[in-house]
C-alpha cells in the first residue's frame, strides 16, 4: 500500500507528460514519455486519433461538497483539513474544476429534514436564511466549520471552480405531502408554490453570491423521478418540470439578473426517463430557451451500456451539453461490501480494483433490471464510465461526496457510500482511496476548454481510450485504460506518426504528446 504522504507528493508535482496508476500499487507514477515517429509499425491494439475531428468542449471534472463532507472535515485539525482539500483543489492536487452543492437537506446531511425557510405559509420568504449552511456541528473538533466554509475553502484554492447547485426538495409546506419525504414518496410541489419555489431558488443564489460564492449552474430538481421517499426528494412529471422551468424558474432568474446562471435539466439516471424528460423540456416553447444542458446520473446500472442513452440525447438535442452530475460507489453497508458491518474497502486498495462491490440494484432492482447490476470493481467502473462518457458526448463529470468517514457517512438515513478520501474521525487517519488517483488521471489532464477528439480502436480489444486537444492545439492528451488481467501493447496513431506503448494489467495511463504547429479546427460531427 502506498502511504498517503506519497500520494500527496505525487499530486503536488506539475502534470507530468506520462503517468500510470495500476492495481500493482502505482499511483500516478511518472514514466518516460513516448515519441511519435513517422512510419513506425503498428503493434498490438491500434488507437487511431483524429485531432482534426473535434467533438464537445469540456466544462470540467470534480466532486460534490456536502454537509457530510463538511462534518468529516470539521473533525480534523485545520492543517489536516487543508491537506485533504489540497488533494482536490490545491495547485498541486487533482485539479477539480467542477463541484456540486445540495440546496438544503439531502441524505448526506447530518440530521436532515430542513430547508432555508421552514416557516409554514411564508410565501414572501421573509424567514429565508442560509444559516443551516453556516451553523457548524456541535461537538466537532472545529464546531464552526460547516458547508458554506467548505465551499469557500474550495473556491479559495480554485477560484475558477464552477459550482452546480441542486435542490433535493422544497420546504415541506410547499408540497402536497407537507413533508420532506416519507410513506413511499417524496411528494410533489403544489402548483400554487411553483413560483414560490422559484423565488426561493433566487434567494439562495443571491445569498450565496453575497457570501462570496457565485453559482455557475442549477438543476431544477435532483432526481425528479423520485427515490421512493427514502430521503429528501420531490417528484415532477416531465410536463410539470418543463412548466416549472419555463413559467417560473427561468423567468425569475432572468428577472433577478441571474440569467447567466445555467439551467441543467433532468439530473437523474441514463434511462428512458432521460429521453422523456428532455423531450418534454425542449418541446415546451417557454422552457426550452432557458435550458443550457442535461444532467445525468449512473445508478441505472453497474455494467456498461449507459452510452446508448448519451448517444441519443446528443443526436436529438446536439445543442445541449451533457454533464454527469452524480455517481458513486453506493450501498457500501450491504453484506457483500461490509460483512459483519466492517467496510472491506477501508485501507484496502485491492478491494477497489476487484469485482466484488455491490450497488443498490444488486439486491433491490426489480425483475429483469437486476441483470444490469452485477458485482463490479469500483476503479473499473469509474475509469470505464469516464472514458465511455467522454467518447459519447459528456462535457463534464461530477463525482458525489469528495470526503466521507470510514463508514461512508454521515448519512442521516443510513445510505452509506464511498468517496475518494475516507477518514477515520476517531483517529484523524485520512485514506485517499484508489478513486482519487483515477479521477486525477482525468481532472489533471483534461481541462475546461479542451475538446474531445475522435478516437477509433478497430478490432476487438479490452483497451479503452479517449483523447483531447487544448484550445491552442499545442499538445494531444490521451488517457488509456486496460481493465483486463493481462498486459497489453497498443500503438497510438496520429496521422502518419505512431508510438507503441505497453500498459500493465488493471492499469490507467495519461499522457500529453506535443503537437508543434497543430491548430484547432472547426468542429465536425460523426
Amino acid at each position: 500500500m502506498i502511504p498517503a504522504a506519497v500520494l500527496l507528493l505525487a499530486l503536488a508535482a506539475p502534470p507530468a507528460p506520462f503517468v500510470q496508476t495500476s492495481a500493482a500499487g502505482e499511483r500516478l507514477r511518472e514514466l518516460p514519455p513516448p515519441r511519435l515517429r513517422r512510419g513506425a509499425p503498428v503493434r498490438g491494439t491500434l488507437v487511431d486519433i483524429h485531432p482534426g475531428d473535434l467533438r464537445q468542449t469540456l466544462e470540467g471534472i470534480g466532486g460534490a461538497l456536502t454537509e457530510a463532507s463538511a462534518w468529516v472535515l470539521a473533525q480534523l485539525p485545520e492543517a489536516s483539513r487543508g491537506q485533504v482539500l489540497d488533494r482536490f483543489f490545491g495547485p498541486g492536487g487533482a485539479g477539480f474544476t467542477l463541484a456540486r452543492v445540495p440546496v438544503g437537506a439531502c441524505d448526506f446531511s447530518v440530521e436532515g429534514r430542513f430547508s432555508y425557510d421552514d416557516v409554514a405559509g411564508d410565501e414572501a420568504l421573509a424567514h429565508f436564511s442560509i444559516a443551516p449552511d453556516t451553523r457548524g456541528f456541535k461537538g466537532a473538533r472545529d464546531p464552526a466549520y460547516a458547508l458554506l466554509p467548505l465551499v469557500k475553502d474550495a473556491l479559495a484554492r480554485e477560484p475558477a471552480l464552477r459550482i452546480v447547485a441542486s435542490p433535493w426538495t422544497a420546504p415541506a409546506w410547499m408540497k402536497d405531502n407537507q413533508d420532506f419525504y416519507g410513506a413511499g414518496r417524496g411528494g410533489t410541489l403544489l402548483p400554487r408554490h411553483h413560483d414560490t419555489f422559484a423565488r426561493y431558488m433566487v434567494r439562495y443564489l443571491q445569498a450565496y453570491r453575497d457570501a462570496g460564492v457565485p453559482i455557475w449552474a442549477v438543476t431544477p430538481e435532483n432526481e425528479p423521478m423520485g427515490n421512493g421517499g427514502q430521503w429528501e426528494s420531490m417528484e415532477f412529471t416531465a410536463g410539470d418540470l418543463a412548466r416549472y422551468v419555463g413559467g417560473h424558474l427561468g423567468p425569475r432568474l432572468r428577472e433577478a439578473g441571474l440569467g447567466a446562471v445555467r439551467i441543467i435539466q433532468f439530473d437523474h439516471n441514463r434511462d428512458a426517463g432521460a429521453l422523456e424528460y428532455t423531450a418534454a423540456m425542449m418541446a415546451d416553447p417557454a422552457a426550452a430557451p432557458f435550458v443550457w444542458g442535461t444532467g445525468v446520473h449512473w445508478y441505472e446500472r453497474t455494467r456498461a451500456g449507459g452510452a446508448a442513452v448519451l448517444d441519443e440525447l446528443r443526436a436529438r438535442w446536439p445543442a445541449l451539453p451533457l454533464l454527469h452530475t452524480e455517481g458513486c460507489v453506493d450501498a457500501i453497508s450491504l453484506e457483500e461490501n461490509a460483512p459483519g458491518g466492517a467496510f472491506l474497502g477501508w485501507r484496502n486498495d485491492a478491494w477497489w480494483w476487484s469485482p466484488g462491490a455491490a450497488d443498490w440494484g444488486y439486491r433491490w432492482a426489480p425483475g429483469p433490471a437486476r441483470r444490469d447490476h452485477p458485482l463490479y470493481a469500483p476503479v473499473h467502473r469509474y475509469a470505464r464510465e469516464l472514458l465511455e462518457g467522454l467518447n459519447h458526448g459528456l462535457a463534464g463529470w461530477i463525482d458525489w461526496n469528495i470526503v466521507l468517514d470510514r463508514r461512508g457517512g454521515p448519512n442521516h438515513v443510513g445510505n452509506y457510500c464511498a468517496a475518494p478520501v475516507m477518514v477515520d474521525t476517531a483517529t484523524g487517519d485520512a485514506y485517499p482511496t484508489p478513486l482519487l488517483p483515477v479521477l486525477a488521471h482525468f481532472s489533471r489532464y483534461l481541462r475546461p476548454g479542451d475538446r474531445i477528439v475522435r478516437v477509433a480502436t478497430p478490432g476487438a480489444s479490452p483497451l479503452l481510450a479517449t483523447a483531447a486537444l487544448p484550445p491552442d492545439g499545442a499538445h494531444l492528451t490521451v488517457i488509456a485504460f486496460n481493465p483486463s488481467p493481462r498486459p497489453l501493447t497498443y500503438t497510438l496513431q496520429v496521422g502518419r506518426a505512431r508510438a507503441t506503448l505497453g500498459i500493465p494489467a488493471n492499469a490507467l495511463q495519461s499522457l500529453r504528446i506535443p503537437l508543434p504547429g497543430t491548430a484547432s479546427r472547426p468542429p465536425t460531427r460523426p
